[in-house]
């Protein structure tokens, strides 16, 4: 079992170590023993992100509350995991071997018990923690006999902490956790621990936040909604300007109160809420009947012209919430304006910004490949590839590939690789079905700087006389 240890462990970043079984890291948060599918509702969503002090906590709690972080959540974890292709080769780097791949697509189909979402259900959780949390990590547990692997489990990166050791004559961070009042450390050879950080810091190997600048961001936007409803509740309804003519209510005011100050407010008083009482009660389709002292005024009041401009408050919002959530416009239902070209653009900016994810989870799948490669004694060389967005037309796509194809149709007519090799990059097949006929040719056209591939028969017959054919 040694011998195979040292065989396999040339392939990995650190020194041979023996696998260690079971699992070491913490079950859910290690303190529930009971988990219920019921969520509490927040009444007042501002106030209590105010009271949460912990940056990645609060941007959890807003994935499940805020409109805007939780559809950005929605785009980044669906576009990043677009299906993958998992490939082993035999020690020469060539041969696929197609039995081993067969065994790991049966294992990553059982992986993630806890949910019963295969690898697929996996990688979609560690990319929302490198979106949301600013690292991704699992554990592999290994069963006590080192002859299979149990189950991978995803951690939470909050709770690993990181101290400074010194490990065979280096000093190095290891990884920890506290589980319940023990101090479980994570590093080679004390747990099968692999760990990815997002766009870490120097010299630290916690990650970085990413999304920590939405915060400021949302609290504004959460603040402007509500004073909005206010200004709404307060402007935004019709109203009617009801001026009531002192001096001739006055005049009418019976003589025995005119003399007496308090029965002189209290009719004046009365006098208004009888208005306010008529107004108040009137039918729909009722007109406005009244006498000579009342004059009604349907151009004042809130119904005149606005100061408050709406929509440009809004939009310094959204650019600070689309900058903070590293979103493009046309992902958050903010693409007024925005032509298919430029749409296009942001399209595969946003892509490039999951395609840096991606590589992180590649990283920790093919860590986890060649440990199950050692477990199951097997000699290979992993490799993992995500499928890419695909953001281009069909005409595009259709365009890429057929280029694909005569790329390397040519290099199979100028020796540079096999035809097997061409038909497995171009066809997704081991072997070719056949050899390229002999009397093809390639040629090269002018237009366009595109390469065309015609047969010797066709070339000469297009000719112009006294043209020669190479």
């Amino acid at each position: 079992m040694a011998f195979w240890n040292e065989m396999f462990a040339k392939k990995s970043r650190d020194a041979p170590t023996n696998i260690p079984p079971g699992r070491r890291t913490q079950i859910g948060n290690g303190f529930n023993s009971t988990l219920s599918p019921h969520k509490s509702r927040t009444y007042d969503t501002l106030k209590t992100l105010r009271h949460i002090p912990e940056e990645a906590e609060a941007i959890n709690f807003l994935k499940r509350v805020n409109p805007d972080v939780s559809m950005a959540g929605w785009n980044f974890i669906r576009l990043a995991n677009q299906g993958h292709e998992a490939q082993f080769y035999a020690l020469d780097g060539k041969t696929r071997l197609t039995d081993v791949e067969s065994q790991w697509r049966e294992f990553a189909a059982r992986i993630n018990e806890i949910s019963n979402s295969g690898l697929d259900g996996l990688l979609d959780q560690v990319h929302g923690s490198h979106f949301f949390r600013g690292a991704m990590g699992w554990e592999v547990e290994v069963n006590e006999r080192r002859n299979d692997i149990y189950d991978v489990h995803p951690v939470i990166p909050q709770t690993i902490e990181w101290e400074l050791m010194e490990v065979k004559g280096r000093k190095k961070y290891v990884p920890f956790q506290w589980n319940m009042t023990e101090k479980v450390y994570l590093g080679p050879g004390q747990a099968n621990f692999f760990w990815v950080p997002a766009d870490p810091e120097i010299g630290d190997p916690t990650g970085t936040l990413n999304m920590t600048p939405v915060l400021q961001a949302i609290d504004f936007q959460m603040q402007i909604l509500q004073d909005l409803q206010a200004v709404l509740h307060h402007q935004g309804y019709p109203k009617i300007d009801v001026s009531m003519d002192i001096t001739q209510m006055y005049a009418l005011c019976p003589a025995h109160i005119k003399n007496d100050a308090v029965k002189l407010e209290q009719w004046f008083q009365k006098q208004l809420d009888n208005m306010i009482h008529a107004l108040e009660t009137m039918n729909p389709d009722a007109d406005y009947v009244h006498f000579s002292d009342t004059i009604i005024n349907m151009n004042q009041g809130a119904n005149a012209a606005r100061s408050l401009d709406v929509r440009a408050v809004t939009e310094l919002v959204d650019t600070q919430t689309l900058s903070g959530l590293k979103q493009m416009a046309i992902f958050m239902n903010r693409n007024q304006g925005v032509t298919e070209s430029w749409g296009t653009v942001q399209f595969r900016i946003f892509c490039s910004g999951i395609a840096s994810c991606q590589r992180g989870s590649k990283r920790l799948v093919e860590e986890t490949m060649r440990l199950w490669l050692r477990i199951k004694g097997i000699q290979a060389i992993p490799h993992f590839k995500h499928n890419t967005v695909d953001w281009n037309s069909e005409e595009q796509r259709m365009t890429v590939e057929k280029m694909k194809q005569e790329f390397y149709a040519i290099a199979v007519l100028m020796g540079w690789i096999d035809n097997d090799v061409a038909a497995q990059e171009v066809m997704k097949v081991q072997k070719a079905t056949g050899k390229p006929s002999e009397n093809i040719r390639a040629s090269f056209s002018s237009g366009g700087g595109n390469s065309m591939l015609r047969t010797e028969k066709s070339a000469k017959s297009n000719s112009k006389e006294g043209d020669k054919f190479e």
